[in-house]
């Protein structure tokens, strides 16, 4: 599937406002080139990240091209969903934004998180009068007052005194942010916590908080649809969505004191700072959010995850989601597939924790 067909897809729902609800099959997408080839069989759902969704959709059908046989069913439904379905059992595979934390491990003990790519959590925003390609210098502190409705004017002087070369409107303020249970609201919502004392001490980090203030949107495609459609607004999605739409995003002032804007080699460089700390868990229970040292690492990076439960219901639907995992950490990582649709690979050190990981699912 290419990128304009993802536009044009993303376009539509997001003109109408809705969840991604909607299911890819990938068995009509793509003609295998070798219809008798052996191998798994079956059918497995991925439903989820909607940060997530493009690349899933993606190794969906390229994984099809290989294995005629397996269908993939792909949904954009949050990350909460994608958590906790895949707990239950409705779903064969949860993608998640967020990794499974203390809290999450004692209500889901039968999954586990197996990392698959690296992406991040973006401010956004429609300014009258700022060019759209421009980066304005934001910091964390500033956006949690904004979302903490203690800033609620383009015209503040803090805007004109990160950015002195442009000219803020006397203009409201309208917040976006997620309204379900959101992954990519999880990060956002971490780097919040870290940088702002009063954000920790109110609302703190979630899948779905308490907002202090603003309008909420179901799924990254409202967000970016609200966003670009109102005069003043400021909202929060990952980079795939601000590539594929062109939007602006800001510079934000990372933990070394540099303005950094999120890119796949800035992504990059949070995850790979993060892990040469020496410290990092093996079963990847542990934020690279803001607490990374690299001068060039965007400050809310964060692993991509599939959520997957430990007893599989018959060895088939094993086979088939370890071979499929299998060809994601693979050959799936290829820029073709993850930073085409605004993604880093996950690094190579990483690989040796993962198999781990996949290994307890039975």
């Amino acid at each position: 599937m290419k990128k304009s067909n993802f536009k044009k897809f993303f376009g539509s729902l997001a003109a109408i406002g809705i969840i991604f609800l909607v299911s890819v099959f990938v068995a009509g997408c793509a003609k295998s080139k070798a219809p008798g080839a052996k191998g798994p069989s079956g059918t497995i759902t991925i439903s989820g990240s909607t940060m997530l969704y493009p690349l899933n959709s993606v190794w969906a059908v390229e994984y099809h091209k290989l294995h005629p046989n397996v269908t993939v069913s792909v949904a954009g439904t949050g990350s909460g969903f994608g958590i906790s379905n895949a707990a239950n059992g409705n779903i064969t595979i949860g993608a998640s934004d967020a990794y499974l934390t203390k809290e999450f491990k004692k209500r889901y003990p039968n999954l586990v998180n197996i990392p698959v790519a690296l992406d991040d959590a973006q401010v956004i925003y429609n300014i009258p009068g700022i060019p759209n390609d421009v980066n304005l210098k934001m910091t964390p502190q500033l956006v949690a007052d904004i979302y903490l409705g203690k800033i609620n004017n383009w015209d503040n002087p803090i805007f004109k005194k990160l950015n002195p070369q442009y000219k803020f409107p006397n203009l409201h303020i309208f917040v976006v942010h997620r309204a379900d249970a959101s992954g990519t609201t999880f990060d956002f919502t971490s780097l919040l916590t870290y940088t702002s004392k009063e954000w920790a001490d109110k609302v703190g980090r979630s899948l779905s908080p308490s907002w202090p203030t603003g309008s909420g949107y179901l799924g990254s495609d409202a967000v970016v649809a609200a966003v670009k459609s109102t005069p003043g607004a400021i909202g929060y999605v990952g980079l795939g969505w601000i590539l594929e739409y062109h939007l602006s995003s800001a510079a934000m002032l990372n933990k070394a004191g540099n303005y950094v804007v999120g890119s796949v080699e800035t992504i990059a460089a949070a995850a790979n700072s993060a892990l040469a700390q020496g410290d990092f868990p093996a079963d990847f229970d542990k934020s690279i959010v803001w607490n990374v040292s690299a001068k060039n690492a965007y400050p809310d990076s964060n692993f991509e995850f599939w959520m997957i439960r430990k007893k599989q219901p018959n060895p088939s639907t094993t086979a088939i989601i370890k071979d499929l995992v299998n060809w994601v950490l693979g050959p799936g990582q290829d820029p073709k597939y993850t930073v085409k649709t605004g993604f880093a690979p996950l690094p190579k050190s990483v690989m040796g924790n993962v198999e781990k990981l996949l290994a307890q699912v039975k």
